[in-house]
């Protein structure tokens, strides 16, 4: 891919490995093919708490992040978006309600702000690309799709 591509690893699934464990070796081969590109991606990987597995998951994270690729950490709900956002190693996404502002706040009062592609009709993931961005506020995502009452269900916890 040329210098400056906007492209978007996996659109269904998450970062390289099995279970919960992130394979860092092939994760470090996707930060390097990035070089000088604007990838990224979102993972439910475990990160929070005190196990072996959430340390080495947030220390991969980070720096992936640092070295230029955008991992978006996926919460469940404002206030799990929250909890990850205190991580401070990567920028945070989460489900909202189907109804939720184009705008709100998080529990602990940090701005997210609504996908922009589900709330203006000229705005494609392409057109936008705030998810490639690592200094933003939280992007929520409305709930919708075949999975939209369990993540409505999630999303107002």
């Amino acid at each position: 891919m040329p210098d400056g591509t906007f492209w978007r690893h996996n659109q269904a699934g998450d970062l390289p490995g099995i279970g919960n464990r992130i394979n860092t070796s092939q994760l470090i081969k996707l930060v390097q093919a990035n070089n000088k590109k604007r990838g990224f991606t979102y993972t439910h990987k475990p990160v929070l708490g005190t196990t072996k597995q959430a340390i080495k998951n947030r220390a991969a994270i980070q720096s992936a992040n640092k070295n230029g690729f955008t991992i978006n950490l996926s919460g469940n709900n404002p206030k799990h978006a929250d909890e990850l956002a205190e991580l401070d190693i990567a920028p945070v996404v989460t489900v909202v309600s189907e109804n939720y502002p184009d705008s709100g706040h998080t529990p602990a009062g940090r701005k997210i702000i609504v996908c922009p592609a589900q709330t203006k009709d000229n705005v494609t993931c392409k057109t936008c690309k705030l998810c490639s961005v690592q200094n933003r506020p939280i992007i929520g995502f409305r709930a919708h799709g075949n999975g939209k009452k369990l993540a409505e269900l999630t999303a107002v916890k």
